[in-house]
């Protein structure tokens, strides 16, 4: 039996996870895959490749189901023209048995075209945080996880965040957050307590939970997903650690993905033309430009007037401009400001921005 082990999700960044300023990150290798195979045969890698696939196809679009979709459904049939590498690797589980370990990496160009063809959106790499306070009581006691205890169970965390590709932000622990937030004060699961010791983080989801795991071995958790003023209860419960983590996961990932993920269907796009200043020089340009047509809901970026540090962009849309600002928000790079001080342009604008060109 082919077992599906970890997503290769390296640059969720392990800094990511150790900073406290993190609103947003830059989700590498969602189109890289990791399985635990019987062996080499030709067989053996087309079934793996499969499988491998339609994870990728559910990381990228942002959607639980995919096989339904029969232009899907015809590329899970046939995934090795999608393959752009694969290799074998033997390593050693934690149960000490060897293990033969299939790694393959997916053409994003092939994937993304078919989601289209499909009809289903692509969800970009640029994704929000999720900020996790967990407090797990186990036969070694109640401990915040991801701290320097309950390395299990925060491995079993992040392979279900990397499944679905959200971005998980643990606290740092340190005397600010002890002073801040007791295991006592998230067992009771108490927001107000939660949201005071969020403030410095600034991540735009929250998510705050307690997992219990009996003598039999079953897991029973409990969860409260934190957006502004919102929240949303959620229960779990399963056999394995895993079991219990993955409906919060699922839950953020629909609801992000029904945020920032887009459907670039064809005749669908539009223009806004938008107002920018701060642009110093050719690097600052070229860096505008790029990091724009970077984004999933911007096609391009055109330059239609220039004066000094000032220019006005025409963006080619697949999506609206609310979407767009949702992507601006997340990294801080583009910052929304007013038409004050700004020369007087030649066209209306839709918005006027700043570019700061760096990570908040």
């Amino acid at each position: 039996m082919i077992q599906i082990i970890r997503v290769l999700v390296a640059a969720f960044a392990i800094s990511a996870a150790l900073s406290g300023h993190v609103a947003a990150a830059i989700v590498g290798n969602l189109y890289d895959e990791e399985l635990v195979v019987e062996s080499q045969s030709r067989d053996v890698l087309k079934q793996g490749a499969a499988k491998a696939l339609e994870r990728v196809f559910i990381r990228v679009s942002g959607r639980r189901q995919v096989r339904d979709n029969p232009i899907v459904s015809a590329a899970l049939a046939d995934p090795e023209p999608y393959m752009t590498q694969f290799r074998y690797q033997r390593n050693r589980s934690a149960d000490g048995a060897d293990e033969l370990v299939l790694k393959l990496s997916f053409s994003p160009r092939q994937v993304n075209a078919t989601l289209q063809s499909g009809g289903l959106p692509i969800w970009s790499a640029n994704r929000p945080a999720v900020l996790v306070w967990l407090v797990a009581d186990t036969v070694d006691g109640r401990q915040f996880v991801g701290a320097e205890a309950s390395a299990d169970i925060m491995a079993a965390l992040q392979a279900e965040a990397e499944r679905r590709g959200v971005v998980v932000q643990m606290p740092l622990f340190d005397l600010a957050d002890s002073s801040n937030l007791s295991v006592n004060q998230l067992w009771q699961m108490s927001e107000e307590d939660v949201r005071l010791a969020s403030a410095r983080y600034s991540t735009p989801f929250i998510l705050m939970g307690r997992v219990t795991q009996f003598s039999t071995g079953q897991w029973v958790g409990s969860w409260v997903v934190l957006q502004g003023d919102q929240s949303l209860r959620i229960d779990s419960d399963g056999l394995t650690d895993s079991d219990v983590f993955a409906p919060p996961i699922d839950y953020l990932a629909d609801m992000q993905a029904a945020s920032y993920s887009v459907s670039a269907v064809a005749g669908s796009s539009s223009n806004t033309l938008i107002h920018v200043s701060g642009i110093n020089d050719f690097a600052s340009y070229a860096s505008l430009v790029t990091y724009l047509e970077g984004l999933a809901v911007i096609q391009h970026a055109n330059t239609v007037w220039l004066d000094k540090d000032e220019l006005i962009l025409e963006l080619v849309l697949k999506d609206d401009m609310e979407k767009v600002k949702r992507f601006l928000s997340l990294d801080g790079r583009l910052l929304e400001t007013t038409a004050d001080g700004a020369k007087a342009v030649p066209r209306p604008v839709r918005g006027y921005y700043q570019w700061s060109g760096r990570h908040l």
